[in-house]
């Protein structure tokens, strides 16, 4: 009897020694999962937006109406607008530049020799024609200016009617026309690009009959 008890501690204890190193093992998995669980790694990552410019023009080719009768006088316009997309934050600038050669204006004739004086203003004004036996005037301008902010150049972004802020064309030096210092939005800024030529009746110096041709270049700079 005193052998059968003793057999049966012996597998008691047996069974126990067992328990505990399967509940050791157990107990050093599920540490070992919560030290791991302590631990994260950080993830990053980056992807470069290089800033773009997009400059488009509705008209590259206009005629201003309607002719002009070369002795009794009159004006012709030419108008088109001008829409500018950038991402760049640091924003942009627009710069137009008339063509010329010699003493002679920006609008020039094609044939006949004639042209037409440059608008006498350097600065955005309103246009003022000249008057019977004054010169001839050929000007550019803007107007219908929405900007994405309120960083305009030499007064150009308060040009609410079509009459306002008119210059001459520079012809040595590119005159900037918009300049703003921040990004667009998604739908661009936008602005009326004008021209207009005006004789006054009995104008000096005469105006013959030609077809007259002015080339500009309006170009778009990231800043």
């Amino acid at each position: 009897m005193i052998k059968k008890i003793q057999q049966t501690s012996l597998s008691y204890l047996a069974s126990a020694s067992f328990l505990l190193v399967i509940g050791l093992v157990v107990f050093s998995a599920l540490e070992a999962g919560l030290v791991s669980a302590a631990n994260p790694e950080t993830i990053i990552v980056r992807q470069e937006v290089t800033a773009e410019l997009s400059m488009t023009v509705g008209s590259t080719t206009m005629v201003m109406l309607p002719s002009i009768p070369g002795l009794t006088g009159g004006t012709g316009n030419a108008s088109t607008t001008v829409n500018i997309i950038t991402g760049n934050v640091q924003g942009y600038a627009v710069t137009i530049q008339a063509s010329s050669t010699g003493v002679d204006g920006a609008l020039k004739g094609d044939s006949a020799g004639g042209y037409f004086v440059d608008y006498g203003a350097t600065t955005p004004e309103t246009w003022a024609n000249t008057t019977s036996g004054q010169a001839s005037q050929f000007g550019f301008g803007i107007t219908e200016v929405v900007l994405s902010s309120a960083n305009g150049a030499s007064g150009y972004t308060s040009c609410a009617t079509y009459e306002d802020c008119f210059s001459l064309a520079p012809t040595t030096t590119a005159k900037t026309i918009v300049s703003v210092s921040s990004e667009t939005p998604a739908e661009g800024d936008t602005f009326q690009l004008k021209f207009r030529a005006h004789i006054p009746a009995n104008t000096s110096p005469a105006v013959p009959e030609d077809w007259y041709t002015a080339t500009t270049t309006l170009t778009a700079v990231q800043l």
